[in-house]
């Protein structure tokens, strides 16, 4: 079998889902590298290879030969991604990689497409955001100060219904909130780009507004759902000024990025009980540092950048790289292109 048609697994994947994959689409070569391959810490963990030495010269003698790569590879090689000879296309395990496309130069490199996980990750992370409101509404926060202070108090609580949840960014996460938000009761509205002459709302959103309208819609916002990509045009979105117009009785729940939201404003306004909490599994900095007050706020709910794993995602990543590499194959448009101008 020609180099030319070799396909280099770079992170995990279940033994049985590489070997279906190689049933599936006999005219290409798989190297799925064990021993070279960091081993995942749990279900569904894409974690890049730390090579180095030996290691790497492995690393970079594979990739040297690879037209097709599954995720991004080590580390160390990030700088030589946009300059491999015979690459042509990457397959991503995540949906926002358009900060790192642009920091390893590849978004000035034509010839080599990048496909996102785009849809994979909807569901798991709409779920938490419901989880979120049911958090709050139920007043979780407080439930489980009284548990652990074995401490018996009745409380009332809120439901979703009737509620409003403003959605920033309506890809695959952001419509699959709204979907699960409308199923509870809620009313929604989506927040988008730019409506590019579209009248009529997707399913599950009730209303839908371009984001130079954000700002007309946070005073009546119960939740404000940040589900956009992280962009030039997205950085430091959701800021001090933003964050005044929402009522005190507002959730902020970012599924994006931390670097949307102007973190030390939210922090303050957390602190200061100008909104009623947040539900965090993205922040500027990555791992949280134990020093941030965000992990010892009450009113905040932090996960550590986890919320859109779940058991069986790679049997859906499986079933998408599949496809593109028919797709791919037969020279036909491949699914989740990553438009490089755009970082999504």
């Amino acid at each position: 079998m020609p180099d030319e048609r070799l396909v280099v697994f770079t992170t995990p994947l279940e033994p049985e889902l590489v070997e279906r994959l190689r049933y599936s689409h006999p005219d290409y070569t798989f190297e799925y590298p064990e021993g070279l391959i960091a081993a995942p810490r749990y279900p569904g963990h894409h974690r890049l290879p730390e090579a180095q030495g030996e290691q790497l010269d492995h690393w970079r003698a594979l990739l040297s030969r690879a037209e097709v790569m599954f995720d991004f590879g080590p580390s160390a090689l990030q700088a030589e991604l946009a300059h491999l000879p015979k690459l042509r296309w990457i397959q991503a395990t995540s949906a926002g990689v358009g900060q790192f496309v642009r920091r390893v130069g590849l978004d000035r490199t034509p010839e080599v497409v990048v496909t996102t996980a785009r849809g994979v990750h909807g569901r798991a992370l709409a779920e938490f955001a419901v989880l979120a409101m049911i958090y709050f509404n139920r007043g979780l926060p407080e439930i489980l100060t009284d548990q652990r202070l074995h401490r018996w108090a009745r409380r009332s609580g809120q439901l979703v219904v009737g509620q409003e949840v403003v959605i920033v960014g309506l890809g695959s996460i952001g419509r699959e909130v709204a979907t699960l938000a409308r199923a509870l009761g809620a009313h929604t509205i989506g927040v988008v780009r730019s409506l590019d002459g579209r009248t009529a709302a997707p399913s599950g959103v009730d209303r839908l507004i371009e984001v130079g309208e954000l700002e007309s819609a946070l005073p009546g916002a119960d939740f404000l759902v940040l589900a956009m990509p992280h962009t030039d045009e997205t950085q430091g979105l959701i800021s001090e000024a933003t964050l005044s117009l929402l009522p005190s009785s507002a959730v902020l729940v970012n599924l994006a990025r931390g670097t949307v939201v102007d973190e030390d404003a939210l922090t303050a306004a957390l602190q200061a009980g100008r909104i009623r909490g947040a539900a965090l599994d993205v922040f500027r900095e990555e791992p949280l540092p134990p020093g941030s007050p965000l992990w010892d706020l009450g009113n905040v709910l932090v996960t550590p950048h986890s919320m859109s794993t779940v058991a069986g995602e790679n049997q859906l990543l499986a079933q998408l790289f599949s496809e593109n590499l028919e797709r791919y194959r037969h020279g036909a448009q491949l699914l989740n292109v990553l438009r490089k101008d755009r970082l999504y």
